[in-house]
């Protein structure tokens, strides 16, 4: 379980008391957009079991690819290739913010799923 930081945590706070256009799948805080998805620390995700621990709050995840990047109230919103919306509450600290930006601006020229297979 990763830690949060006091900033991140009031950030997830807000965006918490927030209703947004979609079912929120997860918030995100720490975000980092990298070769196409986002990888962050996830938070009141719609699909965690606690008797596995899988999408546990706390726990570092990987989005799938980001098709669309929007901004609703003061946060950005992530809707990926499987459907998930995700709500990022926190970017990490060093090149998060850069990271998104960069994405944002190659993401209407085209996206190139990853494959569901490297082998």
């Amino acid at each position: 379980m990763r830690r949060v930081s006091l900033y991140a945590a009031r950030q997830l706070q807000k965006a918490c008391d927030l209703q947004f256009s979609e079912p929120v799948t997860a918030y995100l805080t720490s975000a980092c957009i990298a070769a196409g998805c986002c990888v962050g620390v996830t938070h009141r995700h719609a699909k965690a079991d606690p008797d596995s621990g899988r999408f546990a709050d706390g726990h570092l995840i990987r989005t799938s690819d980001i098709v669309r990047i929007d901004r609703e109230h003061s946060f950005w919103v992530l809707r990926t290739l499987s459907g998930s919306f995700y709500v990022v509450a926190s970017l990490q600290p060093q090149g998060g913010y850069e990271s998104l930006l960069a994405f944002k601006k190659i993401l209407p020229q085209c996206v190139h799923p990853t494959p569901a297979r490297l082998h």
